[in-house]
């Protein structure tokens, strides 16, 4: 049953096995849906920007089985990408891993198969387009086995502020790539920032990942970063986003300072009232009801042309998988189920983010006129067009920090063409992936 699994419960097999003894298995069998009584100390790592809702998560989980004890350890978000195959190899791995990359993490099978856990706790009734991302076969992900399960789903787009957005004329969305540029000119003119993006770790991403959405279709979006063979960004297509993001940069709708404004500053200079629209992503909704209440709007990016139907990068908040080598997988995978109860449920999106589990569990509360109503709309529409497109710095483990931020910003210091840009972005992944 999803979310609910009992303390006492009958075992899904009756044999200890693998699972049980904790030896290393990358595809147990024998698998229990009972942890038992005994304590039983379970080690989490994660990034630090998903420490509060890992924090709540944790907090509910234990005490609701309280023989259990979870550990966490957050990395800073822009080094998870580096030592998240570490701490998969590691002799002595955490029991529940933050996942990158499922593809780099089951080639040498440092990640638990978790089909039997699956088929002991019904995770088969989740809608499947909620799992795809976490599956993995032949070192292409999508399709085969489970390797992990999301504490909730992302949801990217446009906050804008409602003020700023009644000065310049703006009284719905922009239909269109070319409507938005339109209403960012006007921002420029009234001594505005137009669009603000952070760029020193690779946030000028955004922007352009929202473009290629569209431009290039969210499948083949979603097959480069699952790592299909004969996938490539080196195309008309992505050179046309690179493009964009390019122009609006050399026509000053971006901060002057791009690259240097990290997260932290962005959101500051978003909420001085300077700034009309913010690419970013709802984890930041909680923060902004708090900072702005009533000021913000968000939705989905425009499509290229008015009327195409819109897509966004939407996956996990985070995917934890379990590593082979961890000795408490029944106890990690009580926790993995724990995530679709009611109660995670309504832990995600109390943190701004879209629920994981059944269509038909009830719905979490959310505050009319909020922000995160906003997002959960958008999230609605995007799903609605079948636009859910993974995050392309999530392509392999190395590719965030190797290739999509010093590119980017090599792009917007005027150093690079979108050409290049891509072109070497395309080159760093096939390197890496050994093709």
């Amino acid at each position: 049953m999803i979310g609910a699994f009992s303390v006492a419960g009958v075992a899904a097999c009756s044999a200890p096995g693998p699972a049980a003894t904790g030896a290393a298995d990358s595809t147990p069998t024998a698998v229990s849906t009972s942890i038992g009584t005994q304590p039983v100390t379970l080690k989490l790592y994660d990034g630090q920007g998903l420490k509060t809702l890992d924090d709540a998560l944790i907090a509910a989980f234990t005490k609701k089985y309280p023989s259990v004890t979870i550990t966490p350890t957050y990395d800073p978000d822009n080094v998870t990408t580096q030592n998240q195959p570490r701490q998969l190899a590691s002799a002595s791995p955490p029991d529940l891993v933050r996942v990158i990359s499922v593809t780099s993490g089951t080639k040498n099978n440092l990640l638990t198969n978790l089909d039997a856990y699956g088929a002991a706790y019904g995770w088969d009734q989740i809608p499947a387009s909620q799992l795809a991302q976490f599956r993995a076969k032949d070192g292409v992900a999508g399709s085969g086995s489970l390797f992990a399960k999301a504490s909730g789903f992302t949801m990217t787009g446009l906050y804008y502020n409602k003020k700023l957005a009644q000065q310049v004329g703006m009284t719905t969305p922009p239909a269109s790539v070319d409507e938005l540029t339109t209403l960012m000119g006007k921002a420029k003119a009234a001594g505005l920032t137009g669009m603000v993006v952070a760029n020193k770790e690779g946030g000028g991403v955004f922007p352009y990942q929202l473009l290629l959405n569209t431009s290039m279709g969210p499948d083949k979006v979603s097959q480069w970063v699952f790592n299909a063979q004969g996938a490539t960004i080196n195309n008309p297509e992505s050179v046309a986003a690179a493009t964009q993001v390019d122009t609006w940069n050399k026509a000053g709708l971006f901060p002057q300072a791009v690259n240097a404004l990290d997260a932290n500053a962005a959101d500051a200079l978003f909420a001085s009232n300077k700034g009309l629209f913010f690419p970013w992503g709802n984890w930041d909704a909680a923060n902004l009801d708090k900072t702005m209440p009533g000021q913000v709007g968000f939705f989905p990016m425009p499509p290229t042309t008015s009327g195409g139907k819109v897509a966004a990068m939407s996956d996990a908040a985070t995917a934890f998988g379990i590593p082979t080598k961890s000795t408490n997988k029944d106890a990690a995978a009580a926790f993995l189920n724990f995530l679709s109860s009611d109660e995670a449920r309504q832990i995600a999106v109390d943190n701004g983010f879209m629920p994981t589990g059944l269509p038909s569990q009830a719905a979490p509360t959310i505050k009319s006129g909020s922000v995160l109503a906003d997002v959960t709309k958008a999230f609605a529409t995007v799903s609605g067009d079948n636009g859910q497109v993974p995050f392309v710095q999530n392509a392999t483990a190395g590719i965030s920090n190797q290739a999509w931020t010093p590119e980017s910003q090599l792009l917007l210091a005027g150093k690079s063409t979108p050409e290049q840009f891509v072109a070497n972005v395309q080159a760093k992944y096939e390197d890496e992936l050994k093709r």
